[in-house]
């Protein structure tokens, strides 16, 4: 058997599918088992292998069980947006995730915010006689536990994660999934999944020409900040090398992105005629990346 979580993601809608099994080497994770007992036990008082919650909802081992649930919540809307970048460089197999959580509702939420790395195409026949394995829970980023948000209404979070690939884990093959679910056990054993999104850990590869070092945190500066629609950002760069800018707005979309070549010494982007509201921003260098926050006002 495995343990493993699967996501069914669509944009801007909320689906999300948490299978938790119990198991044996190479796909057992002992945080995705923590994360699976902490609803309650659902075969008799005990814990069954396999078995399914889809969106906290006890679904028992049974695909058709949760066959038509899944495709009628990808009909769903949601006012929750869930926006990952970050970096990742091969070579360390070291990396980043970026996660944007945005509430275009009225009305704040307090949920947590899980970062997980999964792996797919693993070939390992397992008791049940299943050679390949996708979507296997290998890593809780930093915990099973998440990291707890209080999102406000029309505004967004930020949660950043450090991580690590192991070296017998298909870095080609990993990916980077987020979703935002409430702690609140429901009376149906339910912990409601407001929105995810996954993807692949390639996709968020940062340029890997060295030369460029930028660190995380004040080596980029905005001024002013807040501004009133015009945002100067300045970095400083040991070495000629390309760069990567990319401009969130509070939902999670794509503003702005700029990709250019810095000079040594100080450089600087200007961004001008910003609408009122709070952005996010990710520069990409060499093997570095920093970020931050830009506030509009009228």
């Amino acid at each position: 058997m495995l343990d493993q979580i699967v996501w069914v993601n669509h944009p801007g809608q909320v689906v999300a599918v948490e299978w938790h099994v119990v198991s044996s080497y190479p796909l057992y994770s002992a945080e995705g088992r923590a994360k699976w007992q902490q609803y309650p036990p659902p075969y008799s008082g005990s814990y069954a292998t396999p078995w399914a919650w889809v969106d906290g909802r006890n679904a028992s081992y049974v695909y058709t069980n949760w066959e038509a649930y899944v495709s009628d919540a990808l009909t769903y809307p949601t006012d929750i947006g869930v926006n990952v970048t970050g970096s990742y460089d091969r070579g360390t197999r070291n990396g980043q995730a970026i996660a944007v959580i945005s509430n275009g509702s009225t009305s704040p939420i307090d949920a947590n915010a899980y970062v997980v790395i999964t792996e797919d195409s693993i070939n390992y026949v397992g008791p049940n006689g299943d050679p390949w394995h996708n979507h296997v829970c290998r890593d809780y980023i930093p915990t099973q536990t998440g990291t707890p948000l209080s999102v406000p209404a029309g505004g967004s979070d930020t949660v950043i994660q450090d991580f690590t690939l192991s070296s017998n884990w298909n870095q080609d093959k990993c990916n980077v999934v987020v979703y935002f679910q409430s702690p609140t056990l429901q009376p149906d054993s339910s912990k409601v999944t407001y929105n995810s999104t996954q993807v692949t850990v390639a996709s968020i590869t940062g340029l890997q020409e060295p030369g460029l070092h930028v660190s995380v945190g004040p080596a980029v500066q905005a001024v002013p900040n807040p501004s009133r629609g015009a945002v100067q950002l300045s970095f400083s760069a040991r070495a000629a090398a390309p760069y990567r800018l990319r401009l969130y707005a509070a939902n999670g979309s794509l503003v702005r992105e700029l990709i250019g070549r810095a000079s040594e010494g100080t450089n600087t982007i200007a961004f001008d005629r910003l609408s009122a509201g709070v952005y996010s921003f990710v520069l990409e260098a060499g093997h570095a990346s920093s970020r931050g926050r830009i506030t509009v006002s009228n």
